[in-house]
C-alpha cells in the first residue's frame, strides 16, 4: 500500500497471525489527504479489513466533517439510512453523525451496531473530533475470539443455545427518560413514530427482528427477539450478535432466556463480560483519528470518559 505505512499501536494484540487492528500511517512523501490515500488503495484496504477486522487511520488530516465524509465516501460503500432509535444522535451532514449523545461519563456496553435491525449494517467508522482529557477509550473486541472463549468456559451453555436458541428482551427508555443525557433516551414512541401499540408492534416487526413488543406503564417497552441463534457467520468467522447484557449499566435493561423458555445459569453473564474485558482493546484517541470496524464481526463499547469529548461516527451497509 503505497499511500500508507504500517503503525504500531501498543494496544493492539494478535489474533492469530493477525494484528488487531491495523495501524495505518501516511507513509513518507505521500499526502496526508485520507480520502485520496483510501481511493488509491480501496481494494487492498478492504481486503485489509477482512483480514484484521479493524483499521485504525492516524496522522492523516482530517479536521472537519466534509474530510471525514470525504474518506467514508471513498470506500464507496452505500450509506445506511439512520432512523430515529433508542439512543440520541445529532446529524452532521448527509452521512456524518455524532456517534453517541449519552452523557460522557456512562459506560456504553460492547455491542455489535445496530444488531437487531433489519438489515444490520456491515461497517462502522468513527472520527475523534476531540479525545477525552482523560480515559474516554473506544473499547473494540473480536466477536469470533469471544464466541471460541465461551465454547472452553461453558461448552454445556453454547451447546444448548445451538440447540434450543436464545430468546432476547431489550427494554427502551421511558417517558421520563426523553431529552435526558442517558444511554437510552427515547421511549417507543419515539423509538417508532406513534403512540398506538397495534402499529407500534408492526413497525418493530418490519425494521427489527423483534417479534412482539410488551408495553410497560412508564412509557417503556421490550422488544422481544427470537427464538433465534445468537451466533452469526460472516466470511468463516462468527460472531455473537445479542447483547445479552444490554448497552448499559442497568441489568434491568435487558432479558434473556433460553428459547425453550429456561433460565440462563447464573454464572453466564460474569462469565460473558469477564471474557470481554480479557479479550478486548482500548483506543487511545488521538485527534483525526479515524477508526475502521467490520461491525458483522467486531463489538465496541465506550469507556467513561470527561468532556470535551466528541466522536463522529458514519454507518455503512
Amino acid at each position: 500500500m503505497g499511500a500508507f505505512i504500517e503503525g504500531s499501536l501498543a494496544e493492539a494484540k494478535f489474533i492469530g497471525d493477525d494484528i488487531f487492528p491495523k495501524t495505518l500511517l501516511p507513509s513518507a512523501g505521500s499526502n496526508r489527504n485520507l480520502a485520496k490515500s483510501v481511493i488509491a488503495e480501496r481494494e487492498s484496504l478492504i481486503a485489509a479489513l477482512r483480514r484484521h477486522r479493524a483499521l485504525l487511520f492516524r496522522g492523516f488530516d482530517v479536521a472537519s466533517v466534509d474530510d471525514f465524509e470525504r474518506a467514508v465516501e471513498a470506500f464507496e460503500w452505500e450509506a445506511y439510512e439512520i432512523v430515529p432509535g433508542s439512543t440520541t444522535r445529532v446529524k452532521l451532514s448527509e452521512r456524518i453523525y455524532t456517534a453517541n449523545e449519552a452523557s460522557v461519563d456512562l459506560f456504553i456496553n460492547f455491542h455489535h451496531e445496530m444488531s437487531l435491525r433489519k438489515p444490520m449494517p456491515s461497517k462502522i467508522i468513527f472520527c475523534c473530533s476531540e479525545p477525552s482529557p482523560e480515559k474516554g477509550e473506544t473499547s473494540i473486541v473480536a466477536s469470533d475470539e469471544i464466541i471460541e472463549k465461551m465454547e472452553e468456559r461453558m461448552p454445556e451453555f453454547m451447546a444448548k443455545i445451538a440447540e434450543v436458541g436464545l430468546i432476547h428482551g431489550s427494554i427502551t427508555g421511558s417517558d421520563a427518560d426523553a431529552g435526558t443525557h442517558t444511554v437510552l433516551n427515547q421511549s417507543w414512541k419515539s423509538f417508532l413514530g406513534t403512540d398506538d401499540e397495534v402499529e407500534a408492534e408492526k413497525r418493530a416487526r418490519k425494521s427489527h427482528f423483534s417479534e412482539k413488543l410488551n408495553f410497560f406503564s412508564n412509557g417503556s417497552a421490550e422488544f422481544v427477539y427470537g427464538p433465534l441463534n445468537p451466533v452469526f457467520e460472516h466470511e468463516g468467522k462468527r460472531a455473537w450478535h445479542i447483547p445479552i447484557h444490554g448497552y448499559t449499566d442497568n441489568i434491568n435493561m435487558a432479558t434473556n432466556k433460553f428459547g425453550d423458555g429456561s433460565a440462563f445459569p447464573s454464572e453466564v453473564f460474569g462469565i460473558y463480560e469477564q471474557l470481554l474485558e480479557e479479550n478486548c482493546i482500548d483506543i487511545k484517541w488521538q485527534k483525526g483519528d479515524v477508526l475502521l470496524l467490520d461491525n458483522l464481526v467486531v463489538q465496541h463499547a465506550r469507556r467513561p470518559g470527561k468532556p470535551p469529548r466528541r466522536l463522529l461516527a458514519s454507518i455503512c451497509k
